[in-house]
């Protein structure tokens, strides 16, 4: 049975932590073992993202690269999950995305979801707004007007070389308030991970990150009622998201949510 990947990178495609959360938390519910790795050496600035040394449970001095590990993921049925993930680069981006090729397609991969999180002018009491696009082979035409246009980052990049690589891939981005995008964000992990579901067969244990996207949100809230300015500003945007009208409440996203819960009951029979 063919595998699933599922990528993140850390730094500028990475808001609240939202991308690389996603990987940590399947790291953290399922069983996981090492199985690659991207040597650091070629592609990272050490300046940018520096080597850490730490002493181990022995009393041994170790230096941690920041390379970017492979890991298989298990879950209790279905096929397994091929995770990527480490810092964006800062050198030899199509030579870096060529070699995570090599070793998806070594691994078996036939599916990529390639995560992201961006800044946006999203209020933190809301859905955070995630968009789900099937990478198209570029050198087939696409047609939209809101398609989007501006400088982007390794995982468009990784997605597009997959994706002419034959390998079904889906960019899977969500929205992160940009006034509390400093701190790590359980509620944009849980948007990203609740569309990562609808992508994998085997239900993800979520309650905990249900709980800590909640107490998150409680946390911001105080925040918020602390400064008048804040407050208002917070207002603001969700009366313009409310004006605009949430995606989650159309009639589409209540048939998928319905569908989503009648899949999940049938799998626990």
């Amino acid at each position: 049975m063919s595998r699933i990947a599922i990528t993140a990178f850390s730094g500028w495609n990475d808001a609240g932590e939202a991308a690389t959360g996603v990987i940590e938390h399947l790291h953290e519910v399922w069983p996981t073992r090492p199985a690659g790795a991207i040597d650091a050496e070629e592609f990272i600035d050490f300046q940018v993202n520096r080597p850490e040394i730490h002493t181990t449970e022995d009393g041994l001095r170790v230096v941690d690269w920041p390379d970017t590990r492979v890991h298989l993921v298990t879950p209790p049925r279905g096929p397994e999950i091929v995770t990527v993930m480490g810092p964006e680069p800062s050198l030899h981006w199509k030579r870096f995305c060529d070699e995570v090729l090599e070793q998806l397609q070594a691994l078996d991969v036939s599916s990529v979801i390639a995560l992201g999180a961006l800044l946006a002018d999203s209020p933190h009491s809301r859905p955070l707004p995630v968009s789900a696009l099937v990478e198209p082979v570029p050198a087939e035409p696409v047609t939209g007007s809101e398609l989007y246009s501006g400088p982007i980052g390794v995982p468009t990049i990784l997605a597009r070389r997959t994706a002419s690589a034959g390998l079904r891939t889906t960019s899977v981005w969500v929205q992160v308030p940009h006034y509390v995008s400093q701190n790590f964000s359980p509620k944009a992990v849980l948007s990203l991970m609740r569309e990562v579901q609808d992508l994998v067969s085997a239900p993800i244990p979520l309650d905990e990150l249900v709980e800590d996207a909640e107490a998150w949100e409680r946390g911001v809230d105080e925040l918020a009622r602390t400064d008048e300015d804040v407050a208002e500003y917070v207002a603001r945007l969700e009366r313009a998201q409310d004006a605009a009208g949430l995606p989650e409440a159309s009639g589409d996203a209540i048939a998928k949510e319905f569908e989503q819960f009648l899949r999940r009951r049938r799998e626990s029979e």
